[in-house]
Parts: C-alpha cells; sequence; structure tokens
C-alpha cells in the first residue's frame, strides 16, 4: 500500500561492473564507429565513473534494488542466442541484435523512413543524449558509454506512416543487452514505433534507453511491451523531448521480467505541446515490476496526462511514481495524473507515490492514487448471475483496465488486448 515505506533487502552479492574510458574507446573503434561517436562514448564513461549506484534513500529506488540490476560484465561479446528464431511481421519491423546489422524486411525498407545503424562509420551524434544525456542515472551513463545494439529511426518532414515500425529487442540467454533507440520526427511527420522486448532466461539482463524527437507539429506514438520470458531482469529508461505544437502518445504494456524497473516520460519544451503516457501492468508470482512515469513542462500553454494502472497478483509487486513539474517559465500549462492499483490477492502488493512540482502558479493540475482489494460486493453481484469466481474476478480486472486501454492507440489496442488476455486468463486460477 502506499503508506508502506518498507524497501528490499540490499543485494549483498551485487558487484558494479568496470569500465574505462579506453576500452570504450577500443570497442567503438572495432565496430567501425566514427570518430565523433567514440569521443561521445567515451565522456559518457567518464560520467559512469563518478556517478555512484542509486542510493536506496532516494524514493525512486526505495523499492526497488538496484544493484540487482546490474549486468555481469560490460562490453562483452555476445552471441544471437534467443535470437533467430525472432519472427519477422509483414508489415515494417526491424530487429536489433547487438554485434549484427539490423534485420530490416522489406516493408521496413520502403517505408519511407530512414532507418541505420549507430554502429556504423556515419555520424549519428545528432540529436544522441539530448533526451536521456549520461548524467540523467547510473544506468543511462552504463548505456551511453556501452550500447552494444543501437539504433536510428529518422522521419522526414511531413511524412504520414501509415503503419507502426515495430523495432523487435530480443534478449539474449545467458548474456547482458545494452540496446539503445533514437527516434527523430521531422517538421510535420506522424509515425508511430512498436517497441518490442522479448525472449531471455534468467541469465538475461537488458539496460536500454530509447530517445525520442519530436519536431514542430509533429506525432509520435511509442508504444512499450515489455513482455520477456521468466527470470529476465531489466532497467529501460525513455524521454521524449516535444517541441512547438507536438504531439506524443507512449504506451507501455509491463508482463514480463523477474525484477524490472521503467522509467518513462516526456520533456513538453514548446509551446503548444501535448503528451499523455498510459500502462497498464499485471504483474503475477512474485513478479518485481517498479514504474516511474514523468512529465516536465519547461513551456507555457502545454498540456498533459498520466493514466497507469497495475492489478498485482500472487505474491507480486508492483511499484509507481509518478512526478509532474511545470518549470517557472511554463504559465498556462495543464498536467494530470491517475495511478490506480488492484491487489488481488492477500500477499500482493502495491507502493504509489504521486507527485507535484508547480514552481509557477497559472497552471491547472490534480493527481491521484488509489490501492485496494477486488470490492466483495462486485464479485457477489457477479456470482449471483452465475459467473464462476474465476472468471467473475477476471471480469472485474478487464473492467478496472478498461477505461486505460481505451486511450491506447485504436489500431494497436487489439494486439495489446491479446497479450493481457493469456495474463488475465490465469487471474483466479483458471487455465
Amino acid at each position: 500500500m502506499a503508506d508502506r515505506a518498507t524497501v528490499d533487502t540490499p543485494s549483498a552479492t551485487s558487484t558494479r561492473p568496470q569500465l574505462d574510458a579506453a576500452a570504450v574507446t577500443e570497442f567503438s573503434r572495432d565496430r567501425g564507429e566514427s570518430a565523433s561517436l567514440a569521443t561521445w562514448r567515451a565522456r559518457a564513461a567518464t560520467v559512469l565513473a563518478r556517478t555512484e549506484l542509486p542510493d536506496r534513500v532516494r524514493h525512486l529506488w526505495r523499492y526497488t534494488d538496484p544493484g540487482k540490476l546490474l549486468p555481469g560484465k560490460l562490453l562483452a561479446a555476445t552471441t544471437d542466442s534467443g535470437a533467430a528464431d525472432v519472427a519477422i511481421p509483414d508489415t515494417p519491423a526491424v530487429v536489433l541484435v547487438p554485434g549484427q546489422p539490423p534485420r530490416l524486411n522489406a516493408a521496413a525498407e520502403s517505408c519511407g523512413l530512414v532507418i541505420e545503424t549507430m554502429h556504423g562509420g556515419g555520424d549519428v551524434t545528432e540529436g544522441l543524449g539530448r533526451a536521456v544525456p549520461g548524467e540523467h542515472g547510473y544506468f543511462e551513463a552504463m548505456n551511453a558509454a556501452a550500447f552494444d545494439a543501437g539504433l536510428v529511426v529518422r522521419a522526414p518532414r511531413n511524412l504520414d506512416l501509415a503503419e507502426p515500425l515495430r523495432v523487435v529487442i530480443p534478449a539474449i540467454d545467458g548474456a547482458d543487452v545494452l540496446p539503445r533507440l533514437l527516434v527523430i520526427a521531422e517538421t510535420s511527420a506522424r509515425l508511430t514505433v512498436v517497441e518490442d522486448h522479448v525472449g531471455g532466461d534468467s541469465g538475461s539482463v537488458v539496460i536500454g534507453v530509447t530517445e525520442i524527437l519530436v519536431g514542430a507539429n509533429a506525432e509520435v506514438r511509442h508504444v512499450l511491451v515489455q513482455r520477456w520470458e521468466n527470470g529476465v531482469r531489466g532497467h529501460l529508461t525513455q524521454r521524449a523531448v516535444l517541441e512547438r505544437d507536438a504531439r506524443f502518445l507512449g504506451a507501455t504494456t509491463g508482463l514480463g521480467g523477474a525484477m524490472v524497473k521503467v522509467d518513462l516520460g516526456a520533456v513538453l519544451a514548446g509551446p503548444g505541446a501535448r503528451s499523455e503516457l498510459v500502462g497498464v501492468t499485471l504483474p503475477e508470482h512474485r513478479q518485481h515490476l517498479d514504474h516511474h512515469t514523468v512529465h516536465q513542462h519547461t513551456s507555457g500553454r502545454t498540456w498533459s496526462n498520466i493514466d497507469f494502472k497495475a492489478a498485482v497478483t500472487d505474491r507480486a509487486r508492483s511499484a509507481y511514481t509518478g512526478l509532474i513539474r511545470i518549470e517557472k517559465d511554463a504559465p498556462g500549462s495543464e498536467a494530470f495524473q491517475e495511478n490506480r492499483n488492484l491487489l488481488l490477492s492477500e500477499r500482493a502488493r502495491a507502493d504509489t507515490i504521486p507527485e507535484l512540482e508547480i514552481l509557477t502558479d497559472d497552471v491547472s493540475c490534480s493527481h491521484g492514487a488509489t490501492a485496494a482489494p477486488v470490492d466483495p460486493e462486485q464479485l457477489f453481484y457477479l456470482a449471483s448471475r452465475g459467473l464462476p469466481a474465476a472468471e467473475a474476478l477476471q471480469l472485474v480486472v478487464r473492467g478496472f483496465v478498461e477505461s486505460t486501454l481505451c486511450l491506447m492507440p485504436a489500431d494497436l489496442r487489439e494486439e495489446i488486448e491479446t497479450l493481457l488476455e493469456s495474463r488475465l486468463r490465469r487471474i483466479g486460477g483458471a487455465a
């Protein structure tokens, strides 16, 4: 519940991986990267060296032990284990695997987007680090210095992409993966990117960063699907920066992994910018899923909304922290935030911390959070209509997440509901 302030026991066995600028430079040279990218990486390695592992006293880490998310060895060679069998749909799609060129299907090659690897000889540092600089945090600095699977997606001016681009990022069995994705939407461009994290096993660690730059009057919809296999540990960071009259929708579905922390947000940097973050997570068994959302209004006349729901069963745990920050130079801003948590068993746990930081008085803001078990009267009503107990509970959960699902992209909602359905069918002990 929200008023319980106990934290996980810190990991006594976690070891901070070592990294130096020389090793980073050699890694970059071996991959044939540009001199500017090698310099950018080396600078990030310097930032990492002076950045401490997050302190558990900080409320963003009070519920999750960062030591348990550390990879074993940075800049290590990886194999294709667990990634070779990834199915590529007929719609525009890319598979991103460490040590390999991005695998584009024919639809991706002809959709009008400019899609290129970060590891080639061209200069891809334009925009890199603008949304998520190495100074953002420890795991972000680690990714900046040592990312091993990088992709740039650019939507040219006025492009209106009809179909979503799917970027599939497999976790590698028994290995660490540090993917990085940069999406750039130029003026008046429109596109949808589905970032799909799949695969892995109990030896897999993923430290990922996604940056999204939304130009003036452009629109980007980013759907983050996290459906790792059991045992995967991961930390994912996503930030969007919105220019004048830009629009952004960030939708996330958290289903897989053993211990996962996801940091999602947007900076509304231009007047008229609008951003919405919506998410659903359904942790089960002993899963530990921790989500943080943030909207930072740095320009006036901007609008944002956050709607995040968690339904927690068995002995799983969901943690949520959400921040709205309106800077003093952002009058006329509107911002809303809602986090609702449904506890489906006596041992399930949900922690929630909604926050407002408002530095100007010309705003309209609201936030709310709840964590509660299922209303027994709802179950009694459904049982009185002949529904078995498990089906009644599933129906209540479906109704609980329905309003959030309605905010997700209409053309992708059916796919998201299908992913959720297999989890919903297990609630209440049903097959």
